[in-house]
C-alpha cells in the first residue's frame, strides 16, 4: 500500500468511527483506548452452536424485522472468528450474545427432529431475486439475512431442515411485496470493489455531521451491512444475484446529507476510533450494558436495543470485512 492509500484508509477508519459514534452509542468517546483487535489471534473462539442458534433465531422471527436477532448472533460469531481479538474481548462479546439469546429465548427455541436437506438451501438465494428486483426494499434486510444464512449453512449444513429454510424464505417473500426505491441516477459498478468504494465515498459526504450527534442521521448502519452482504453473496458463488442488488445499493447510499443549524445542536468533541469499540472496556461498561437492555425510547434511551436487535454486532462484522477490501 502506498502512502496515499495508507492515509485514505486511516481517514476512512476515523470517519466511519465518527459516524458510528454519531448514532448515539455511549462509551465511544475515549481517545486513548488501546486497540485490542491488534493483539495476538485469540486462542478463544465461539463454537458453531452460535451459528445454529442464529439460524433458528432468524427462522422463528414473527415477521421479517425481528430476524435481526438471529442475524446478529451469526454476525457476532464471525466477528470473533475473523479478527485479531484478545481472549478477554471474545469473552465479553460472547456474554452479550448470550444475554441477547436469553432475553428472546422463545425465538431461539431449537427445532426438534432436524432432517437436513442440503438441496433446500438453494431456495434461499432464489427467494432473494424478487427482493432485489427494481431497487431498494427494507434497507437491504433481505440481502443481509440471505447472505448470513447461506454463509452459516455452509458451515452447519445439518441445520438445513426444510422447515427452517422455508421460514427464512418467507421473510424474503414478505419484503419482496414492498415497493422498491430506484436510484435517481443509476450507474454500473465496474466490480464489487467499486461498490465498496462507493459506500465509503457516500459516508465521507457526512463529515459535517461529526461532533453533532443529535442531528438525525440516515441509515449508516444498514448502508454498511447491505454493502457487505452483497460483497459476500458474490464470494459465496452468487455473482449475478449480487449484481442484481447494485440498483438497490445505489438507492441506499445516495441518501442526502441533512441540513441543520449548528446553533440548534450541542457540539460534542469526538476523539474516537475503531479501537474504542473493539475494546473490553467498551463491552464491559456498565452504563452501556444498562442501556442496551432497556427498551428503545427516542428521547430517553436512543441507544436502546442496539444490542438487543443486534445492530452493533452486524455493523462491526460488516465494517471489518469491508475495510479489508
Amino acid at each position: 500500500m502506498n502512502e496515499s492509500n495508507g492515509l485514505l484508509r486511516r481517514e476512512l477508519v476515523r470517519l466511519s468511527a465518527g459516524l458510528i459514534s454519531g448514532l448515539g452509542i455511549p462509551g465511544f468517546l475515549t481517545p486513548h483506548v488501546r486497540a485490542e483487535e491488534q493483539q495476538k489471534v485469540s486462542a478463544l473462539t465461539l463454537d458453531v452452536s452460535y451459528l445454529e442458534k442464529g439460524l433458528v433465531g432468524m427462522a422463528r422471527s414473527q415477521g421479517w424485522f425481528n430476524a435481526h436477532l438471529g442475524a446478529a448472533v451469526i454476525a457476532g460469531y464471525y466477528l470473533c472468528q475473523e479478527n485479531r481479538l484478545s481472549d478477554e474481548l471474545v469473552e465479553s462479546i460472547r456474554r452479550q450474545l448470550d444475554a441477547l439469546i436469553r432475553t428472546y429465548d422463545s425465538q431461539f427455541k431449537p427445532f426438534e427432529n432436524l432432517k437436513a436437506d442440503a438441496n433446500s438451501i438453494s431456495s434461499i438465494p432464489q427467494s432473494l431475486k424478487p427482493v432485489v428486483d427494481g431497487g431498494l426494499r427494507a434497507h437491504g434486510h433481505g440481502v443481509i439475512y440471505t447472505s448470513l444464512a447461506i454463509r452459516a449453512l455452509g458451515e452447519v449444513p445439518y441445520m438445513a431442515d426444510p422447515r427452517l429454510i422455508k421460514l427464512i424464505c418467507d421473510h424474503n417473500a414478505e419484503i419482496a411485496r414492498k415497493t422498491p426505491t430506484a436510484p435517481r441516477t443509476p450507474v454500473e459498478y465496474k466490480d464489487t470493489k467499486a461498490m465498496v468504494e462507493a459506500l465509503f465515498d457516500s459516508l465521507a459526504r457526512f463529515e459535517p455531521l461529526l461532533g453533532y450527534p443529535t442531528v438525525r442521521r440516515p441509515n449508516f448502519t444498514h448502508m454498511t451491512t447491505h454493502t457487505e452482504a452483497l460483497m459476500t453473496l458474490e464470494s459465496l458463488g452468487y455473482p449475478e444475484l449480487s449484481k442484481a442488488g447494485h440498483l438497490g445499493h445505489q438507492a441506499h447510499i445516495e441518501e442526502p446529507v441533512p441540513d441543520f443549524r449548528p446553533a440548534d445542536h450541542p457540539r460534542q468533541e469526538i476523539h474516537s476510533n475503531l479501537a474504542d469499540v473493539m475494546s473490553v472496556r467498551f463491552w464491559n461498561d456498565e452504563e452501556n450494558q444498562k442501556q442496551w437492555n432497556q427498551a428503545w425510547k427516542v428521547n430517553e434511551n436512543p441507544n436502546g436495543y442496539w444490542l438487543a436487535f443486534g445492530h452493533l454486532f452486524k455493523v462491526l462484522y460488516a465494517y471489518h470485512r469491508l475495510i479489508k477490501r
